[in-house]
């Protein structure tokens, strides 16, 4: 197994190094671009934000094939994307904590546009025309509130301007994938009225075979589209409207059973996946002068979750377990915020409201009979929050911020309210010209929520994190080298943890403590004009320090879900010519995956790489996901989930 890991990390350097002759001519080296993050809902340097962060903008998405979220956790350190078979069922796991596929929330936030997602469903968005996607690790409370325990991720699409762009793109690839993606924008009005839209079909044939039928089982297909459209009357005053659509036309799930063949399944049930989210956010800002502005977003999410899946895997009837799912999730939010900002004081202030509608329509099938289980919810949500840095002196600046959240949840007969407040101080030192250090405590939680089988509490609280981080991010090389690193410690009480009533039965239950430690780094460095080296690296600790389900005790067990570490290592040349070239590697540790810690998945890694040629109007690729088609499937005492494998494709970019 080392040599194997050995010798790819062999092959990626060599790349690196023939990368760096072949471009050795004597010129000096572009500086690192300025990059602008709003991860305090303000536009800032990322090298000032006292926030560890990764920052991806249209370019690095576009150059390293980023298609979802579950493609940036690659490039994340401290940050995994577990998927659970199915196409929307997507779940963050960030520094050690992750929320399962039982899950009404999430222990990580995402906001596309405003739009809030807060559970696992949504975590595989469709990313196209994007200008940036920040990911903020740690407690994000005070600014984004509930279910951002251990950090929030943000989707920003790029604005339409005066200036008109459109393409189109044709990508085929291994598994008979076929895309086509489009998109124009520009100006309707010039300096006034601005357009955008985008739309993309994706398909791609299943790589599970089905042996009852002799049938791939996981065909996957969608059609997405996205309207943006945004307005600048004035020079005070701007509004942005962007509405999105994708509909899913899939296969069943890409899990299966232990027991069966590799990438194999023997199901007696046609599965599908035809769900469909509609989003919409409403972005309105007026500066009063350059000290004050005034900012409204109104959002709406519709999510319908319509599949059907055999999760015996096999066509026993003695074995059936069929379920079938047609659920409606709607959210509407408002958020009214003031950023005001005068000589050394920076303030961001405001209220967010939000309502949440479930109808939970999800059937079972069984040899044991045939379960309806629906039922209907509702969470309404205020909070009030206020966040202000305050340079101390020109190199000494504090941070402190607070959030009042109230949640007040219903089902049926039952009622839950939750008080929560998310603290946050801290403290950022500038020791050279280029040089920040900071060091923050503040507080996540994750909502509670509700049970619905006899025999346990009708509710379960909200779990409570406490963190406390320092950090240093740079600039060195004569600006051609950024740098970050960041060690945390956090204490997390109240921990929502599953109780199995039976097989198919899990009740959630306040039952365990835990401690997460662990340090993050990522560097940039721009070696020449065109060539540029990336990498990034994460060490985790997690585990239990009190759970006992009255059955085991867990203490000192790792908690499930959350690799040890996470590295990537890459670099990318573009030269003025045209020719373009990029690798990368990227690996993670072992993960568990059960309580006991008896099933596993081991370390793995991936190499991607891409080679191509650019112009004015065109460009043209052969790229290459899995290169070395590793097999990373995980599998535990009842499912194996299978990994993507080996993926050679060619794309096609044509500019109007």
């Amino acid at each position: 197994m080392m040599r194997i890991r050995f010798k790819k990390i062999c092959w990626i350097t060599l790349f690196c190094f023939v990368s760096a002759m072949g471009y050795a001519e004597e010129q000096e080296a572009e500086v690192l671009e300025t990059v602008t993050v709003t991860a305090q809902k303000r536009e800032e340097n990322v090298q000032e934000v006292p926030v560890a962060i990764s920052v991806f903008d249209g370019v690095e998405l576009e150059d390293r094939m980023v298609e979802t979220l579950d493609d940036i956790a690659k490039y994340t350190p401290g940050l995994t994307i577990i998927n659970y078979g199915a196409a929307v069922k997507y779940a963050p796991s960030i520094r050690g904590l992750y929320s399962d596929y039982t899950s009404e929330t999430s222990t990580a936030g995402l906001f596309i546009d405003g739009v809030p997602v807060t559970n696992g469903l949504g975590f595989d968005a469709t990313l196209m025309d994007i200008e940036r996607i920040e990911v903020l690790k740690g407690p994000q409370g005070t600014l984004y509130g509930k279910n951002t325990e251990v950090g929030a991720v943000n989707v920003i699409t790029r604005k339409p301007t005066n200036e008109t762009r459109a393409r189109i793109t044709g990508e085929l690839g291994e598994d008979n994938k076929r895309i086509l993606a489009a998109n124009i924008s520009g100006a309707i009005i010039k300096d006034k009225l601005y357009f955008g839209v985008s739309g993309k079909h994706y398909e791609k044939d299943g790589f599970i075979e089905n042996t009852t039928t002799g049938e791939p089982v996981d065909d996957r297909e969608h059609n997405y589209g996205k309207i943006y459209l945004r307005m600048t009357p004035t020079d005070k005053l701007e509004a942005s409207l962007i509405s999105s659509y994708i509909k899913y036309d899939n296969g069943g799930s890409t899990s299966g059973s232990p027991k069966a063949e590799n990438r194999t399944v023997s199901n007696d049930l046609d599965t599908f996946n035809k769900s469909s989210v509609w989003s919409n956010s409403l972005t309105i800002s007026y500066a009063f002068n350059d000290s004050l502005t005034f900012t409204s977003i109104t959002a709406y999410r519709y999510f319908n979750e319509y599949l059907a899946n055999d999760f015996d895997y096999t066509s026993d009837p003695s074995q059936k377990f069929h379920v079938f799912a047609d659920s409606k999730y709607e959210t509407l939010s408002q958020e009214l915020r003031a950023n005001y900002e005068v000589d050394r004081l920076n303030l961001v202030s405001g209220i967010y409201l939000e309502s949440s509608e479930t109808q939970s329509d999800k059937d079972r099938d069984t040899a044991r009979g045939f379960k309806d289980n629906y039922g209907e919810s509702s969470t309404d949500t205020i909070g009030i929050f206020s966040h202000l840095t305050y340079n101390i002196t020109d190199n000494l600046s504090a941070l402190a911020g607070l959030r009042y959240d109230k949640v007040e949840l219903e089902a049926s007969t039952k009622h839950s309210s939750e008080n929560e407040l998310s603290p946050k101080v801290g403290l950022t030192y500038d020791l050279l010209e280029n040089l920040m250090t900071y060091v923050t405590v503040s507080k996540g939680y994750r909502s509670g929520g509700f049970n619905y089988l006899d025999g346990y509490s009708e509710t379960y609280d909200p779990e409570i994190l406490y963190s406390y981080e320092i950090g240093a991010k740079g600039i060195l090389a004569n600006g051609k080298l950024s740098w970050d690193v960041a060690l945390y410690y956090m204490d997390i009480t109240d921990m929502q943890v599953n109780v199995f009533v039976d097989a198919q039965n899990i009740n959630k239950v306040n039952a365990a403590e835990a401690t997460s430690m662990g340090v993050e780094a990522s560097l940039t460095y721009q070696i020449t004009r065109g060539l540029n080296l990336f990498a990034g690296f994460s060490y985790n600790n997690t585990e239990f320090d009190e759970y006992n389900d009255g059955v085991t005790d867990y203490s000192g067990n790792k908690t499930t879900f959350s690799p040890n570490y996470n590295y990537t290592l890459g670099m990318k040349y573009r030269a003025e010519q045209g020719y373009y070239a990029s690798a990368d590697l990227s690996g993670y540790g072992d993960m568990y995956l059960d309580l006991d810690n008896e099933y596993k998945r081991p370390a793995y890694e991936l190499v991607n790489a891409k080679i191509g040629y650019e112009t004015e109007k065109y460009d043209i690729y052969l790229y290459a996901k899995n290169l070395f088609d590793r097999n990373y499937d995980r599998e535990d005492q009842y499912y194996k989930y299978y990994s993507q494998p080996r993926e050679i494709g060619v794309s096609v970019t044509y500019r109007l």
